[in-house]
């Protein structure tokens, strides 16, 4: 066992919630928003992550240097980077449910029904290099894991699948803007459908910590999977109107990332044990998610280890609906 695979120590107990989620509606209409709806290409979510992975302690991650991280959606200014812009205001905000349209899309999306589980995944890894085609090779299948993972639960909710194209480049360009390095470590971009993991960022981010290149991938998967369910539109016709400082405004960008941090969670515990994601690598993976940086638009790090840990637990989609979450539970 690797150093980088090593679990996490017995006395590492990440802080639990009270929250469960609310109970539902026994129908839910209208919420089947498909993926390649001319609507859910205009909100634009520019994702990244922030993870700084050294090895410290055995069985622990050490994060010495502060790299922003996880998504951050806003609207669009200038040539600003990660810029999110909300639909105009021709797209409709109602239906015929009466519920607001956003409402339909976040918190009473179908994926987000009790009882959706992703089934277990066996992946089937290449060896893990820190070349540009070893980590293209590396993450090309873990996106076909992923895939396989999550493709059931969005046909089932009547979402229309897609994989992700991957992006390692080690200058990316992005039609959503490309943060800086300082900004982003990896980043989604819904309008070109696709995941940017650059490697000279992720090599000089988490080095050969397998684990934490599988957490981050995964969380980056979890913004594709908001897109495709159309979660991301949704938000994005909440955010009309708001000013990006605005308490309201920075509590949505947090909803929408620590959701991503359980979807993130879910794929880790659906995938471990099995094939190239042995129990010490998942361990590892579940691990990573320690080595979040609070801020006002990803949450607390106890927040981030919260809901990646419950995704690990209880792989349920109801269980990462951080939409329903009280605003203690996602600050």
């Amino acid at each position: 066992m690797t150093e980088d695979e090593r679990p996490p120590p017995a006395d590492a107990k990440p802080p639990e919630s009270m929250w469960e989620p609310l109970p539902r509606p026994e129908t839910i209409q209208g919420v089947g928003q498909r993926r390649n709806s001319p609507l859910a290409l205009i909100a634009v979510l520019g994702l990244v992550l922030m993870v700084v992975l050294a090895i410290g302690a055995p069985g622990r991650l050490k994060f010495t240097t502060e790299v922003a991280g996880t998504p951050l959606p806003g609207p669009t200014v200038g040539n600003k980077p990660n810029a999110a812009q909300a639909p105009t205001t021709s797209a409709p905000t109602t239906s015929k449910s009466n519920k607001p349209r956003w409402q339909e899309l976040t918190e009473a999306n179908t994926l987000l029904a009790p009882g959706m589980q992703l089934p277990q995944v066996t992946c089937k890894l290449p060896a893990f290099g820190r070349s540009a085609d070893q980590l293209r090779a590396y993450y090309q299948a873990m996106i076909g894991c992923l895939d396989e993972a999550w493709k059931p639960l969005l046909t089932q909710s009547d979402h229309v699948f897609e994989s992700p194209k991957l992006n390692v480049d080690e200058e990316p360009k992005s039609t959503c803007g490309t943060p800086t390095r300082q900004e982003a470590v990896a980043f989604y971009c819904p309008r070109d459908k696709g995941i940017f993991m650059p490697r000279n960022r992720v090599t000089e981010s988490m080095g050969s910590n397998q684990g934490g290149h599988i957490m981050v991938l995964a969380h980056e998967y979890g913004h594709h999977v908001q897109a495709m369910s159309g979660i991301n539109h949704g938000m994005g016709l909440k955010m009309i109107g708001l000013a990006e400082d605005s308490p309201e405004y920075l509590e949505l960008t947090r909803r929408m990332e620590l959701q991503a941090d359980c979807f993130s969670g879910m794929f880790i515990g659906a995938a471990g044990g099995r094939g190239s994601i042995t129990k010490a690598l998942s361990n590892s993976a579940s691990s990573a998610f320690r080595s979040s940086v609070a801020d006002k638009t990803h949450g607390s790090v106890k927040h981030q280890i919260q809901w990646g840990t419950a995704g690990v637990k209880n792989n349920n989609t109801a269980s990462c609906n951080t939409w329903l979450a009280p605003s203690g539970e996602v600050s």
